[in-house]
């Protein structure tokens, strides 16, 4: 990844998966924006990466 690299040519490159996961992330960290405990939002991104995995 260059500095000159958009956040639209890095998401262009990802595989349909990986593609799915950076959404599923995003979704996550919109519904937990206000969260206290951040921790909880790292067991909700590695439970969606698991399920994508399948």
């Amino acid at each position: 990844m260059s500095d000159q690299q958009t956040a639209r040519e890095i998401l262009d490159a990802l595989s349909p998966e990986a593609r799915k996961l950076v959404g599923r992330v995003f979704e996550l960290e919109r519904q937990y924006l206000h969260v206290k405990n951040p921790s909880m939002l790292t067991d909700e991104i590695v439970r969606a990466a698991k399920e994508l995995a399948k």
